[in-house]
């Protein structure tokens, strides 16, 4: 992609800010490094939820497969619009604190500044809760990598810092 178009894309990006949002969906494509075509820009990087029941572990390979990242939310506009994705599905984001308990990282390495925690959460709740998903209203839960419980995720959000080719 040569730089004008790289700039026009980022223009055109930045100019629907990120209240464009609408669900995109689908079961995983294909590996494919690259941004989908159906990907929503947000704030010069751009988004999709994808309906596929993984661990957190697979989502984030899933993401990386396709040359993104499991979604890091760092602003309040890029929170908006992760929960109109999200749609009221429950969504794996790229969060964790695996490591050390409430030293919560997100996986592209920016600081964990912005948060949309849920009411009494992040919890732990029985000891394995140690990544981040979307809940009702797309507000944050703490939860465990996998399982079939009612509040698992159902689904992921890959994010990508270049634009669909």
């Amino acid at each position: 992609m040569s730089r004008i178009t790289l700039l026009l894309a980022l223009t055109a990006a930045a100019a629907t800010g990120c209240r464009s949002a609408r669900p995109a969906t689908g079961a995983a494509e294909p590996p494919v490094h690259g941004c989908p075509a159906d990907a929503r820009p947000c704030a010069g990087h751009w988004y999709k939820a994808f309906d596929e029941k993984l661990s957190w572990h697979e989502a984030k390979q899933a993401c990386e497969a396709m040359g993104g990242y499991l979604a890091c939310i760092e602003s309040a506009e890029e929170q908006q619009f992760a929960a109109a994705l999200a749609d009221g599905r429950y969504l794996f984001l790229g969060a964790t604190d695996e490591t050390q308990e409430d030293d919560w990282r997100w996986i592209n390495g920016s600081p964990f500044a912005y948060t949309a925690w849920m009411e009494g959460q992040p919890n732990n709740w029985g000891g394995d809760e140690h990544y981040l998903a979307t809940y009702d209203e797309g507000e944050w839960v703490d939860v465990a990598a996998d399982g079939d419980e009612f509040w698992m995720p159902t689904g992921y959000l890959c994010e990508w810092e270049s634009p669909p080719r």
